[in-house]
């Protein structure tokens, strides 16, 4: 670890201030002796995800739904005809536990949206599918979100920025979760 402290960054023209570069600037005056950048990349990165997250939450709840139930229509969308996954499977890649996938394939199943069939050769196991009404759903609400977050980066970025940002994000998600070891939505 270096003892080095590292300058305040330099700026860009028109670049701006946030609130970020205060809390910055007050660390270094109140403890010049550390390095604080990486305030500069964690808690934009966190307050970024923060607003995504609002963004996001405020356009499922205009289609009456929420990431809960989007969540697992994505991945059994995404998994292609006949839009089937094991219910062990949905649990596996929706990162949380058995009883929370049950609970959500509960609540889908009532509204419609999917149906469970018990596998012919191994009754242990529970296919979930797709219905028409679920495809339905999903293909509008995820034409909407994805049209509504492109329109977001477009007014901030232009596009050899945004692929620059997807190849950084990549690169910095990808030391918490090694390539191939998550499929998240």
């Amino acid at each position: 670890m270096s003892n080095r402290v590292k300058k305040a960054p330099v700026r860009r023209a028109g670049a701006g201030v946030d609130g970020v570069d205060a809390v910055e600037a007050d660390w270094r005056r109140e403890r010049p002796d550390i390095d604080v950048s990486s305030i500069g990349v964690v808690t934009r990165v966190w307050r970024v995800g923060r607003y995504l997250d609002r963004v996001r939450n405020d356009r499922l709840s205009d289609w009456d739904t929420d990431r809960a139930t989007i969540d697992i229509l994505a991945m059994l969308r995404r998994a292609g005809e006949p839009y089937r996954q094991s219910a062990g499977q949905l649990t596996k890649h929706s990162l949380i536990t058995s009883g929370g996938v049950s609970q959500r394939l509960d609540k889908l199943e009532r509204a419609g949206l999917i149906s469970r069939h018990l596998d012919v050769n191994d009754r242990r196991r529970v296919d979930v599918q797709l219905t028409p009404e679920g495809m339905k759903l999903i293909d509008s609400v995820f034409h909407d979100v994805v049209h509504n977050e492109n329109d977001l980066l477009g007014e901030i970025f232009d596009a050899d920025e945004t692929e620059q940002l997807r190849g950084l994000l990549r690169k910095f998600l990808l030391h918490f979760e090694p390539s191939g070891a998550v499929r998240a939505d």
